[in-house]
């Protein structure tokens, strides 16, 4: 959410939720952190991308809300394959695969 290289690339945080009650509410840049039980189908809702960073065990659960809340694509950092109807879109980041082939390629440049 700190991150500033999204808004001069195009693309605009427009909130930010968690299931921890020690951050709800805390502030996070310039966003207060939501609980996550306040996503819902609602006619203000107009994140139709969102970056969906919870534990695997949490993951299936939460894209399906976001899919009814009206999301079309999910950058998805947990690991594992996300079951969405046909017309929404995920992009799966996995930083354990990331890391393992960075290490495959410094394994094979070290001889």
């Amino acid at each position: 959410v700190r991150f500033g290289g999204f808004t001069n690339r195009g693309f605009t945080i427009t909130e930010c939720y968690d299931n921890d009650p020690k951050k709800i509410g805390n502030k996070v840049g310039e966003f207060t952190i939501q609980n996550v039980t306040n996503i819902a189908p609602a006619p203000e809702w107009r994140s139709k991308m969102v970056m969906l960073c919870v534990p695997a065990s949490a993951a299936q659960k939460m894209a399906e809300k976001l899919v009814e809340c009206g999301v079309k694509a999910i950058l998805n950092y947990a690991p594992m394959h996300l079951s969405v109807p046909a017309d929404v879109r995920v992009q799966y980041i996995d930083p354990v695969i990331v890391l393992q082939r960075m290490a495959y390629y410094l394994k094979d440049h070290e001889k």
